[in-house]
């Protein structure tokens, strides 16, 4: 069924606070996934939310509602976009696909073979694989970020080279919150003919031939109106209204000198994550939280994936090994840095037994800070995309974004 700009709500004919709380594209059967959409806007849990799910190649959900600013003046439209934090990891691990599919450099590759510099502090034997999937103990750096610095990638990069490793590489995993974009960007541009980083790469090698709203370092050209601001929250929230963060790290953030500090908090933003939604930011192209897209976008890259990668001339070798996984670390799951069970994989997220967001193992995605999520499940033929700009304070499963999966999945049950 298609759906008209604003969806009458039990015959009011004026929309919640006379703005759009939903409008899109719900098709036949997947109808329940709409009202789970609307919930969190009608109950104000979200500002604004937008969501895209693609089953078998099709759009089946398309929605965007609520608002774009926090004074609730402008909706939010089909095309805007929103500063999407650590969903930029897996667009991070997009490029590496690709790249790898290229020949540029493998998973299995030493770091050090491509970046000699690399090898300081007993980093010598890290491969990409191990980078990327955040088991190069490098979450924090000793080099002092800034607002101002954060796009001297040089200067960045030559600190992780030379930066001591929090533990042992290979040992363990860890939210490597910044630095995971930077390490990709530094191993692309050693290996690609042309030199590109990062922003670069992934806009002429995924984004533009695809066509989406996606970006890694925000173009000139894209209309600002288009932007759906942050809302988003305090040191303080974090204990007033603490739903899913695990209590060791929420004490850990606040606490200097411990690796959660020293990872979560460099930059160091007082305001919170909230103040990374600025112009400078949105322009860098930070590989690792700066990215910038619509939940369509998202959907759409992802679908590229779930199909196979032919569009992007992935290698089926290499979708098989990023639905397998790369091996968990030696010492087990517990992210060092965010103290619960995380499994990374090669600049994505993985199912696991604590977090099986997908119906099958072979998914892979990334989640944000502030509840947003986007992923593929190529076994289910399933690719997903839920962002927000009103940054709720849990982990993963935010409950605004998790009943709009399970009511996708719920209509998958019942023969949608």
């Amino acid at each position: 069924m298609t759906l008209g700009r604003t969806l009458p709500l039990a015959r009011a004919n004026k929309a919640w606070r006379e703005g759009n709380y939903a409008h899109g594209f719900v098709a036949n059967g997947f109808e329940p996934v709409l009202g789970a959409f609307k919930a969190s806007i009608l109950a104000e849990e979200a500002l604004g939310a937008a969501c895209t799910i693609i089953k078998d190649g099709k759009v089946v959900v398309d929605l965007v509602g609520g608002w774009k600013d926090e004074a609730r003046q402008d909706p939010w439209n089909e095309g805007d976009i929103a500063l999407v934090y650590s969903l930029t990891k897996g667009l991070t691990g997009m490029a590496g696909a690709v790249a790898v599919s290229r020949g540029l450099f493998s998973y299995e590759e030493k770091v050090a073979d491509i970046w000699p510099e690399f090898a300081a502090h007993g980093k010598g034997d890290v491969t990409v694989g191990e980078a990327l999937s955040e088991q190069a103990g490098l979450a924090a750096i000793d080099f002092k970020l800034t607002l101002e610095n954060i796009g001297d990638e040089d200067a960045i990069c030559a600190a992780i080279a030379a930066q001591k490793p929090n533990w042992r590489p290979g040992d363990y995993s860890g939210n490597h919150a910044y630095t995971l974009g930077w390490i990709a960007s530094e191993l692309t541009r050693r290996r690609d003919p042309q030199g590109r980083r990062l922003p670069q790469f992934f806009a002429q090698e995924i984004a533009g031939p695809l066509g989406q709203n996606v970006f890694v370092g925000l173009p000139e050209s894209f209309d600002r109106e288009r932007i759906a601001r942050i809302k988003g929250f305090g040191m303080e929230d974090l204990f007033i209204h603490h739903t899913t963060m695990p209590w060791a790290l929420t004490f850990k953030m606040c606490m200097p000198g411990t690796l959660a500090f020293r990872t979560l908090n460099n930059p160091l933003v007082l305001e919170g994550p909230g103040a990374l939604d600025n112009e400078d930011f949105w322009r860098v192209g930070q590989g690792a939280a700066g990215g910038m897209a619509s939940a369509h976008g998202l959907a759409q890259l992802y679908d590229a994936f779930a199909r196979g990668g032919e569009a992007l001339g992935i290698t089926p070798e290499v979708i098989a090994v990023l639905k397998a996984g790369h091996p968990y670390p030696k010492k087990g799951l517990k992210d060092q840095v965010l103290t619960a069970d995380m499994y990374y994989s090669l600049g994505f997220e993985k199912p696991f037994s604590e977090w099986e967001y997908a119906r099958t193992a072979s998914a892979f995605g990334s989640f944000a800070v502030g509840g947003s999520l986007a992923f593929c499940d190529p076994d289910d033929g399933v690719s997903y995309a839920w962002i927000t700009n009103q940054l709720g304070t849990g982990k993963w499963d935010d409950p605004r974004e998790k009943m709009v999966r399970d009511a996708f999945y719920s209509c998958l049950e019942n023969g949608a």
